[in-house]
């Protein structure tokens, strides 16, 4: 492991307070009936420990989810589990949830750690240096180290990473980027695993859909409708796309062209959208005529992001097709490298910074409140379009050629 973790970070003096508890007055059973209700929950549990289907060391269900079984309040799940920790048949720790007891309890839980494992697809991309970042100084100031470690997006060295962490135990709570999302993982096990030994595991910037695992991301169906939205609403109707198809946010952005497409009543024309991979996107120069080929006939094309719109304004330069002129790019991101194109790029923001900072402070949320159910904590950043010069209206109307001829 030691060769993937490339960035310790110290917390700065002193460990992050708990809030104290609310002094707000919480609804109450009558005497009678939240007596008779929170013994039934206890003795429920006392009887899943005859029964052996719950074992010294193992995590209870959260308040929220036995409150929901039994359709009673949560303060009378609270004073249930209060009676049993009163009892010690559970012991209660403080981030993490509630464990049972036992004198053979070899699997007793320890606390979370006051470190956070981060674990990025990269640290070289345009994105994530600002992103990572701003994670670390947020949990630095609420009194937790940092420790980065990159995938390059392969599963294997996920794969790696996570074995790893589940052989040592280690009780760091976690934040995640995928590794090629849209594709099956043979990987999903380990957080399973995590979750089981309540690990908090928050992901970024995508997710893996079967895991009940929140994300902080952008809403990447959103974002491609946007982008697709804006080059609609200049005139265009030949709008082709370039999508990344081993990643969760491709498959959601092209999810959002396609539906802006079909409100539009324009048919979703497959000859004109290229599909690309991880490594795919890295040559992308190099497929020119194929990149190209597949938008002829297209006044304006939607891209995965701005590495590949940037590609394909480079593509366009040594063709002589212009650019808003002739072709209208919309991309995502919007980060320096849609400034620097030879013709700045119109562009979906990335809230790079703010979305670090998000994942993280949920990620505490999380650690102070196990009992709220996953889907509490996903968030997901709405669009907003930096309009400049790579987009203008269909050719027909600037004097361009009539559409996107190779």
């Amino acid at each position: 492991m030691s060769s993937t973790a490339t960035w310790i970070q110290q917390p700065e003096p002193g460990r992050r307070s708990t809030p104290s508890a609310s002094g707000a007055i919480r609804r109450q059973e009558d005497d009678m009936s939240g007596t008779s209700k929170y013994q039934q929950v206890a003795d429920w549990v006392r009887g899943r420990l005859k029964e052996g289907t719950l074992r010294p060391g193992d995590r209870l269900e959260t308040e929220t989810e036995i409150a929901q079984r039994f359709s009673y309040s949560r303060q009378t799940v609270r004073q249930a589990l209060a009676k049993l920790e009163q009892e010690g048949v559970i012991e209660k720790i403080q981030g993490s949830g509630s464990y049972i007891r036992g004198q053979t309890c070899g699997g007793r839980r320890d606390p979370l750690s006051n470190s956070v494992t981060i674990i990025s697809s990269y640290t070289d991309s345009y994105i994530f240096p600002r992103i990572l970042q701003s994670m670390a100084t947020t949990l630095q100031k609420h009194g937790y180290a940092t420790r980065i470690m990159f995938t390059s997006n392969r599963r294997e060295t996920e794969r790696r990473i996570l074995s790893e962490l589940d052989r040592q135990q280690v009780r760091d709570p976690l934040i995640v980027e995928p590794v090629a999302s849209a594709l099956p993982n043979p990987n999903l096990v380990y957080y399973r695993k995590l979750r089981e030994r309540g690990i908090p595991v928050i992901f970024f910037n995508t997710f893996y859909p079967s895991l009940d695992i929140p994300h902080v991301s952008l809403d990447d169906v959103a974002v491609g409708k946007a982008a697709t939205d804006y080059l609609l609403s200049l005139g265009h109707r030949k709008i082709g796309g370039i999508f990344k198809n081993d990643d969760g946010e491709g498959l959601c952005r092209y999810e959002g062209y396609q539906d802006a497409l079909i409100r539009a009543g324009l048919p979703v024309e497959e000859d004109h959208v290229s599909w690309v991979d991880t490594v795919m996107l890295k040559g992308m120069l190099k497929k020119d005529d194929w990149i190209l080929d597949r938008l002829e006939g297209c006044t304006a094309a939607v891209c995965y992001n701005d590495e590949a719109a940037y590609m394909l304004t480079e593509l366009c330069a040594e063709r002589g097709i212009r650019i808003p002129q002739d072709l209208s790019i919309a991309s995502v991101d919007n980060s320096r490298l849609a400034e620097l194109s030879p013709v700045p790029l119109t562009s979906v923001h990335h809230p790079m910074e703010a979305l670090g900072e998000k994942t993280a402070l949920t990620l505490l949320e999380m650690i102070d409140h196990p009992e709220r159910p996953s889907s509490a904590f996903t968030y997901e950043f709405q669009p907003e379009m930096t309009v400049r010069k790579s987009t203008g209206a269909p050719p027909g109307r600037t004097g361009g050629r009539a559409a996107l001829q190779v």
